[in-house]
């Protein structure tokens, strides 16, 4: 059984570098501003253990109305074995609200595969134009927007644009 352990400031760096290696620059905050993210009351950051052993991380938001998945990572020796689904499921069970998350269009065989997973979790692709802002200035990111259990109405779509420009992308 997996389990969620908080990120402190003692195992900050270990699990920082997993993410550096696992998302670009484009897609990631740098080490200062991801520390930053600890005084916002809705981030939350998780190292992934099973039987006491790191297996990866994840950095949900929980917000009022909905969970935004802003990092997951499964450390590499250790994908495909089940750790992702187990990883969605245990925040299916722990907020029990709709999760959001972000994902690039499907062009490359892992790109593909990665959207595949999400749907086989019961994710739904929406059909919204999307660009992620940026961490460090310039242009973001086109990715596109995934939810579960269902689509996202209009509403939806403009709380969550709303919710994360205001509190993780910092944009007023």
């Amino acid at each position: 059984m997996i389990r969620f352990i908080d990120v402190t400031e003692e195992t900050f760096d270990k699990v920082y570098e997993k993410m550096t290696s696992a998302f670009p620059y484009e897609e990631r905050r740098d080490s200062l501003d991801q520390k930053k993210c600890f005084d916002n009351r809705y981030f939350n950051f998780f190292e992934i253990t099973e039987n006491e052993s790191a297996v990866g991380f994840v950095s949900p938001w929980v917000f009022p109305d909905f969970v935004y998945i802003e990092h997951l990572a499964i450390d590499e020796d250790k994908r495909s074995g089940g750790y992702g689904t187990k990883t969605i499921e245990h925040i299916k069970e722990l907020y029990n609200k709709p999760i959001i998350l972000e994902a690039e269009a499907p062009v490359t065989e892992q790109q593909i595969k990665r959207i595949k997973f999400y749907e086989r979790l019961g994710f739904k692709v929406n059909d919204y134009d999307y660009m992620q802002p940026s961490y460090h200035g310039g242009e973001g990111v086109p990715l596109m927007i995934l939810s579960y259990p269902e689509y996202l109405s209009q509403n939806q779509f403009d709380l969550f644009l709303s919710e994360t420009r205001r509190e993780v992308y910092k944009i007023k």
